[in-house]
């Protein structure tokens, strides 16, 4: 009997080809959308343990020569015999292969500090001549792929290192912590070596989490907008096999042994569509990967590759998601199809608990919003509103639609109206997935566009001077070279822990360039106040240590009252701005290699460097500063743009399956106004009309929900993630063009059924003598 039931389901999909195909694309985009975000995430998960590996030495202190100058190898050997735990390190970019240069460093394995590179084999290899590691899927010959080497490094041997860069002697020598008791002050055995401290750490994976979440969280919309594909097509399939399930029954077959191989089916087809999905998202992956790779290194300073592994983390998750969503869509219409296979699944009655349960929801939004902590949190919020918003959508259509039916004139009209509000339920999962789609593109291109006029003024602030210039020997060579009417403004600071937080403090000129950076809190008498012993913070120092105006904050060389905040779009770490007399007097040794300069001539000061010997290479004008910081901001959401496209193209496909699935049910119920001598092309007509009244109202009720989304995205999510806010900034134009680019695409998905429609036998119309309500 098992046979014979298996043949009879798969006979409903031979003679239903379209659905089956339906079917099949929708779970391998869901999957795809979900399995290329998620070996995105492997790949950024992967590089930053590598990265965190690899970047021990810059957590070292070193010894490095006053005059910039290599170490003889004789001033290490020296410090060693003094009892002084140092080693030995060469660093400088090399061309590996043709147009491709790596930065080499090379370390010693004997004196090496522990943890510099974790792996024991590796140090075993690495003590092998001529031996170059690179990071995996590197794809350079004759070179060995190790794990622990961040992409686009390469590490060997010290004399391997040295005779590559054409290096005769060492950049530098790492101080190995802790030292031995009674040890001698290096500085003291070898004059002429300054010891360089570490930066303070700025956590780039702890930073790029919050990244990889919002990657997720945008994954499983994604995927959740897939899922109606399958969702809706399965309900309908489900709902066609009624009578084959009663006559199944009536034949003896048990109730129970049809639940189980209705679920064997869908999940044997879920796996193999979740295959071809896999594929899908691999490639996806594949594409999407190098702008990843450039906003992890733009924001977070992270370096990542922009290649994808084929990592079992992400491939057997997304097979497990393609089966768990499936059966998760099909259990609905399952149950009810096995338990009293006589009556029309509940798939397509109106469910008008959805009302409550979606003013549960959206109230549950508005108080995580008012009284949520932390990240999960905000993402839990905007759960809740997008899930509120979508239970809410087929009452307010329903009631939409019911108002527009009385003040509608004409018995066609008024049918086609009447007709789109019966139809909300069979509809209200493709629509669902429009809404889900427009609401996200409305809130992300918000908070992009918000983000692109904050910074834009941000950079006009910050890139005020015409040139800037970076020279070895500070000041000195370049005020010689400046007319009576230009200024020079130093660019420096020191790396410090500031209320807990890694910090970096910048000493600021008495200039009207910087009176004319706008604070978020305290007025413009707060940078005259830095020079009277105040401060200005960024927002991200002010977020995670709770500081406001008026408080007070610890310095090396001393306490200062907070004057003002300022925006800082885009550093992870804590700022402080104090004027430049006293930040000379905590660091008095710190050299100021750059410098900003304003001139009214920036033409004739570039001739002026140059002639002077200053490198091209050190020098930047404004233009090409601010080109370079906006090529990096659009790099930077190019991933965001991407994603956004194909919600709005899933939601597209998921209307087009949606009608498709249902085109055949559809003709019983237009075969009576064809009977009173309505045309065939008028029919399809008016069901194009039917669908885009409905996506129109969809897409008008998905604004408010994307403004909300919008304002959780600025005010809640990128707080908790990054710490500081950005201001809302409307879009009306951006907002009707996204409106009307989704009932476009509801349009679109339409035109193939009214094609269909409009091409049908009148045959086949006239041999409908009854339809289904």
């Amino acid at each position: 009997m098992t046979g014979a039931v298996l043949l009879a389901f798969w006979s409903h999909w031979r003679r239903n080809p379209l659905q089956f195909v339906t079917l099949i694309l929708g779970i391998a985009i869901a999957t795809a959308l979900w399995t290329g975000v998620q070996a995105i995430n492997a790949e950024a998960r992967a590089s930053m343990q590598a990265a965190t590996r690899g970047v021990s030495a810059a957590n070292l202190a070193r010894l490095e020569r006053q005059d910039g100058g290599t170490i003889p190898v004789e001033v290490f050997v020296r410090l060693r015999r003094a009892g002084v735990l140092v080693s030995p390190i060469v660093q400088g970019e090399f061309e590996a292969v043709q147009e491709r240069s790596l930065m080499l460093s090379g370390v010693d394995p004997l004196t090496a500090p522990d943890g510099l590179w974790p792996d024991g084999d590796f140090m075993e290899a690495a003590d092998r001549a001529d031996t170059l590691f690179v990071a995996p899927n590197a794809g350079i010959p004759d070179m060995t792929e190790d794990a622990a080497v961040p992409d686009g490094q390469a590490v060997a041997d010290l004399e391997t290192a040295m005779r590559l860069l054409g290096r005769t002697g060492y950049d530098a020598l790492l101080v190995i912590s802790p030292q031995p008791l009674n040890a001698p002050d290096p500085q003291q055995i070898v004059p002429g070596l300054s010891l360089i401290q570490p930066a303070a750490a700025s956590a780039p994976a702890a930073l790029t989490d919050s990244f990889r979440l919002n990657l997720t969280a945008f994954g499983a919309l994604c995927f959740l907008v897939g899922l109606f594909i399958v969702r809706s097509t399965i309900g309908l399939a489900l709902s066609q096999r009624r009578r084959a399930i009663v006559v199944l029954r009536a034949l003896g077959a048990p109730a129970t042994t049809l639940a189980l191989l209705i679920l064997l089916e869908m999940t044997l087809i879920a796996a193999a569509a979740g295959g071809v999905g896999v594929l899908l998202g691999y490639l996806l992956a594949s594409g999407l990967m190098p702008g990843v790779a450039a906003t992890m290194d733009g924001i977070y300073g992270a370096q990542t590759g922009s290649a994808v592994s084929l990592r079992p983390v992400w491939w057997l998750g997304g097979l497990g998601m393609a089966v768990a969503g499936t059966l998760l869509s099909a259990a609905g219409p399952m149950l009810a199809m096995v338990r009293n296979p006589v009556t029309t699944p509940a798939g397509y009655k109106t469910r008008w608990w959805l009302l409550p349960l979606g003013c549960v929801l959206i109230v549950s939004a508005a108080g995580l919003a008012r009284w949520g902590d932390g990240l999960l949190s905000g993402f839990a919020t905007i759960a809740a509103l997008l899930l509120g918003g979508a239970a809410l959508m087929p009452a307010i259509l329903a009631g939409l639609l019911h108002l527009l039916r009385r003040r509608t004139n004409g018995a066609i009209a008024s049918w086609t109206v009447a007709e789109a509000r019966s139809q909300i339920p069979q509809i209200s999962l493709a629509m669902t997935a429009l809404l889900m789609a427009l609401a996200a593109n409305i809130g992300v291109s918000t908070m992009v566009g918000s983000f692109r006029q904050s910074f834009t003024t941000f950079i006009d602030q910050r890139l005020a001077a015409e040139i800037y210039v970076a020279t070895p020997d500070g000041a000195a060579e370049l005020e010689n070279l400046l007319d009576p009417d230009e200024r020079l403004l130093p660019l420096w600071s020191i790396d410090a822990l500031v209320a807990d937080q890694p910090s970096e403090i910048y000493g600021v000129a008495d200039d009207p360039t910087y009176r004319g950076w706008s604070l978020l809190t305290g007025g413009t008498e707060a940078w005259a106040a830095i020079h009277e012993n105040a401060a200005i913070i960024n927002e991200q120092l002010a977020y995670r240590a709770g500081l406001s105006v008026g408080d007070e904050i610890t310095l090396p060389d001393g306490t200062s009252e907070i004057a003002g905040i300022i925006a800082d779009y885009g550093n992870p770490l804590g700022k402080v701005y104090i004027s430049d007399e006293r930040l000379r007097q905590i660091a008095p040794d710190e050299p100021i290699l750059r410098h900003a300069v304003r001139t009214s001539d920036p033409k004739s000061l570039l001739d002026r460097l140059e002639s002077a010997g200053i490198a091209p290479d050190r020098i930047g004008t404004q233009d090409e500063l601010k080109a370079a910081s906006v090529q990096i901001f659009e790099r930077t959401f190019a991933v965001t743009a991407a994603l956004n496209a194909l919600t709005l193209a899933v939601a597209g496909i998921a209307v087009l399956t949606s009608l498709l699935a249902s085109a055949d049910a559809r003709v019983p119920r237009l075969t009576p106004l064809w009977a009173m001598g309505v045309r065939r092309r008028t029919l399809s007509l008016l069901e194009l009309a039917r669908v885009s009244l409905i996506a129109a109202l969809t897409s008008v009720l998905a604004l408010p929900l994307g403004i909300a989304l919008s304002w959780l995205l600025l005010a809640v999510i990128n707080v908790e993630a990054f710490g500081w806010r950005l201001p809302f900034r409307a879009d009306p134009v951006g907002w009707s063009v996204l409106i009307a680019l989704g009932i476009f695409a509801a349009m679109l998905a339409a035109l193939w059924p009214a094609w269909r429609l409009a091409r049908i036998s009148p045959r086949a119309l006239s041999e409908v003598t009854t339809y289904d309500g």
